[in-house]
């Protein structure tokens, strides 16, 4: 798979693998240390959905302008630049307990994943072959091992009793690493011509599987992040775990997903990718089934990790059928938009009906979006036919 790459972008790609696995990290600790940030801090549960809403409306923001920037500016100097405003983000984030001050460094943390997001996902498929996504599901199950070795560094931490701050200065430092590499190293492919993308992308804006793409990411993004976010204190406040066990659940269900993308990258070489995510909605749905009827905790955790394998493929394959119509930055910086704003919107809305109807009628809330994800993914693939290719 790699090996078919040539050289310089085959480094390129190692890079980028090791990027997603920062990506990854900084993705999942802040909901990994959520028991003890809250307790520590002592916020309300409206308090810290509202830091936790800050990492995806800077996501939102960044992924918005990424696919308009990277017609212009070199995808480097964009990666690079996303990559130095992580690394201050965590060196700060959680030193203070101001909520307003930790809301703008959560804010500086979601503009850095917005900037990896849209470049990796632009690049990788520009690499792949005859529509394929092994690739781009190789790339983010290198997201999932971050997710899960943040997480479960929080849980061993916990049970030490070394400070959270830690691994937040950790990430710090291997993103600020990360953004030194990115600058010297040579990206192989040849930027589009000025104007040529925001014309474009006035065109692709029309175009009915791209918008219905875009909502199945506003949903999906909600599911996985809903799910990887509040998993932990539902661990704590329904099932009465401790905090260090409530880290490690985060850490299941990131594994879930690590497994899946792992086995859809080695496993699937067909280009029906829109298929495979009505199975893996599916699966979701009954992860989540599972986790509402459960109650001990070694029941909630399989349900947890049949979640996150229903998770597991659903978004580098929706990257994937974006990539199979329209090769542009526009287009995934549009389809990535979407899923920022349900990453924006529904740790808000989750954290409200926690705290207004309890943990457990938050979840079932998730439950009722997923079942909608899988009326939406049946419909793409109706959509989409086979063959079809690059419109852009």
């Amino acid at each position: 798979m790699i090996r078919s790459l040539d050289a310089p972008t085959r480094r390129l790609y190692i890079l980028f693998l090791a990027g997603f696995i920062a990506f990854g990290a900084i993705f999942t600790i802040a909901g990994a240390g959520l028991p003890q940030i809250i307790r520590t801090f002592g916020w309300s549960y409206a308090v810290t959905g509202a830091v936790l809403s800050a990492s995806a409306l800077g996501y939102l923001v960044s992924t918005f302008l990424s696919g308009i920037l990277l017609a212009r500016v070199p995808a480097r100097a964009v990666l690079v630049t996303a990559l130095g405003i992580g690394a201050l983000s965590w060196s700060l984030f959680g030193r203070w307990a101001s909520p307003w001050l930790n809301f703008y460094l959560y804010f500086g943390s979601g503009i850095c994943m917005g900037g990896i997001e849209v470049v990796a996902n632009l690049e990788i498929i520009h690499m792949e072959r005859n529509g394929q996504s092994r690739l781009m599901n190789l790339l983010h199950a290198a997201f999932c091992v971050g997710a899960v070795v943040g997480p479960a560094s929080m849980g061993f931490l916990t049970r030490t009793g070394l400070s959270i701050l830690s691994v937040f200065s950790v990430t710090a430092g291997f993103l600020a690493v990360m953004a030194i590499l990115f600058s010297v190293i040579r990206f192989p492919r040849v930027r589009p011509e000025p104007g040529h993308e925001e014309a474009q992308g006035l065109r692709l804006l029309r175009q009915p599987v791209l918008l219905l793409l875009t909502l199945v990411l506003l949903l999906y993004v909600g599911v996985e992040i809903g799910v990887s976010s509040w998993s932990s204190e539902y661990f704590v406040k329904v099932l009465g775990a401790s905090p260090s066990t409530g880290a490690f659940a985060v850490a299941l269900f990131w594994t879930g997903l690590l497994a899946g993308r792992l086995g859809i990258s080695v496993g699937y070489r067909g280009t029906r990718q829109e298929l495979v995510m009505l199975v893996l909605a599916v699966l979701s749905s009954a992860g989540l089934v599972l986790l509402l009827l459960a109650r001990s905790v070694p029941a909630v955790a399989g349900a947890v990790v049949l979640a996150g394998l229903g998770c597991s493929g659903f978004y580098p394959l929706a990257i994937s059928v974006v990539g199979r119509y329209y090769k542009s930055g526009v287009a995934i910086g549009t389809a990535v938009t979407g899923g920022a704003a349900g990453s924006v919107a529904f740790p808000f809305l989750m954290a409200l009906l926690s705290q207004s109807v309890g943990m457990r009628g938050g979840f079932w809330f998730y439950l009722a979006l997923s079942l909608v994800l899988v009326g939406l993914t049946g419909a793409l693939a109706r959509q989409v036919r086979p063959g079809r290719q690059d419109r852009g």
